[in-house]
Formats: C-alpha cells, sequence, structure tokens
C-alpha cells in the first residue's frame, strides 16, 4: 500500500479493530508498518493459496473439487461475515468491500480464511472506488453489509458452477438467472457434481440468488445467509451418517438404492423476484 490517505491515529484506530477481530475464518492481521512512503500490513502465509487458485486448478483438472469441500467453504465464509456484522460492538462497522475469490485464502486444512478484511478503509477513495469495476460489486457500489452479502454471493455462484469471474469477467448473476428462465437449471452446476450433491446444490444455488438480488433492500442479512447454509451443513451431515448407518446395517448393501431428498424450507424475502 502506497501512502497513508487516513491520518496517524485513524490508522492505528481501524488497524486495531481489525487486529482484535479474532475468528477461525478471518486470516489474522499479525502486524503492520507505516512509513511516510509506504504502509505494510502482514499476514501469515498460507501454502494452499486461494480459493481462486482452487477453482482453477479444477477447472484445469489438476485437483478434484468434492461437494462436501464446497460446501464447508461456503459455510466458514458464511461465518467469518456474519461474525464481523455481529461483533463490532461500540466501534464503527468495516465492510471488507472487496471480497473475492483470491481474497479467500485456505488453511491447513482447507479451511476459508477472509483476507484483506478492512483494507478499503485505508485507500485513498478513488482507489477504492477502482473496486467497483470488478465482478464482485454490488451495482450501488457501496461499502456495506448488503454489498458485502452480493459479493458472497458471487463466490456461491463460482462454487456452484466451477465457474470463475475475477479473470474472466463474466457476468454470472445474468448467466444463471438466464439458465434458470429457460427452464435449464440443471445445466447451471458444475459437471464434477454428482447427482448426490445436486440435490443439496439446488437450495444453495437459491440462497446465492437472493445475495445478488440487484435491490440491496431485497437481499438477506448475513445472520440470514448463514443461518440457512448451516441448516444445510446439518442435514447434509444428518443424511451422510443415516446413509452409512443403513449400508452398513444392510445384508445386501449391493441391492440397495439410497435416495434422500432433500425439500428446502421456504424463505421468501419480501419483494424478491426468486
Amino acid at each position: 500500500m502506497k501512502k497513508l490517505h487516513v491520518s496517524f491515529e485513524d490508522f492505528g484506530k481501524i488497524t486495531r479493530q481489525i487486529g482484535n477481530l479474532k475468528h477461525p475464518n478471518i486470516l489474522p492481521l499479525v502486524g503492520c508498518n507505516s512509513t511516510g512512503e509506504e504502509t505494510l500490513l502482514i499476514y501469515k502465509y498460507q501454502s494452499n493459496g486461494s480459493l481462486l487458485n482452487l477453482l482453477e486448478d479444477h477447472v484445469a483438472g489438476k485437483k478434484v473439487f468434492p461437494w462436501k469441500l464446497r460446501l464447508s467453504i461456503a459455510s466458514g465464509i458464511a461465518r467469518g461475515l456474519d461474525f464481523i456484522y455481529q461483533n463490532f460492538h461500540n466501534h464503527e462497522i468495516i465492510s471488507h468491500g472487496n471480497l473475492k475469490s483470491s481474497n479467500i485464502l485456505l488453511g491447513e486444512n482447507d479451511e476459508p480464511l477472509i483476507g484483506e478484511y478492512g483494507y478499503t478503509r485505508l485507500l485513498d477513495p478513488k482507489e477504492a472506488s477502482l473496486f467497483s469495476s470488478n465482478c464482485y460489486t454490488a451495482p450501488e457500489k457501496t461499502l456495506s453489509e448488503q454489498g458485502d452479502v452480493y459479493s458472497f454471493g458471487i463466490i456461491l455462484l463460482e462454487l456452484l458452477t466451477g465457474k470463475t469471474v475475477e479473470k474472466s469477467g463474466i457476468d454470472l448473476p445474468k448467466w444463471v438467472r438466464s439458465m434458470v428462465r429457460e427452464e435449464w437449471t440443471g445445466e447451471v452446476f458444475d459437471k464434477e457434481l454428482n447427482n448426490d450433491a445436486r440435490e443439496y446444490a439446488f437450495p444453495l444455488l437459491n440462497i446465492a440468488l437472493k445475495c445478488v438480488s440487484n435491490s440491496p433492500e431485497h437481499r438477506p442479512t448475513m445472520a440470514e445467509v448463514m443461518e440457512k447454509i448451516e441448516e444445510m451443513v446439518n442435514v447434509h451431515d444428518d443424511e451422510s451418517i443415516s446413509s452409512m448407518a443403513s449400508l452398513e446395517s444392510s445384508p445386501h448393501p449391493q441391492d440397495c438404492c439410497l435416495l434422500h431428498t432433500i425439500i428446502p424450507e421456504t424463505w421468501d424475502t419480501p419483494g424478491s423476484n426468486y
């Protein structure tokens, strides 16, 4: 980062607030150093790279990206973002403002770590506005919870479709909506997701589409998003345990066909088009 565009006092206040935010899904700020010419924010190196790296390696056939890991990553990001908005206490809320796949790093066990949190607050407003040109930014182009919800929705769509927007520039919400409108919803999902995974993917797609609503007032809060994703994780885990138990207790597992149907709870957002 070049020369500070906030006062030294504000810089200390902002970095202390960021540094004090401790959560398993937020990349911790290790330290910072500011001179007259340059400011450094220091984080622990993550050898597993970013979510963008994983998606690109998966598309290139270099890595498998199973549904369970995708759901785990979605859940972890949601928990981290919800923590940000639920734990500001007496401080002013600091939105992320530049949430994207390359800013989601992966820890030792591939757990998602939200990086560059608070970075936009230290930038010149003209520089911060550059982020508004990326494909993760909400139409209203403001630093807010609803803006972060929109960006998170784009990441969910990337996890579901296997497509990345950061380098391709594809309008992913527009493409997905067109597929749904033409009743080709099944073609939206990454071809590597099998039928069992797609059964769980449909509810997550519904959440993603609500997150990327063009109107901020029609988007859910991060708390609502996290709650719905956690419900999916719990159901997925319960179904997996049930499936294993059924297979182990069956005398002829080769003759059994287990089918689990999930009917997601209706989640209506006032004024939503979905």
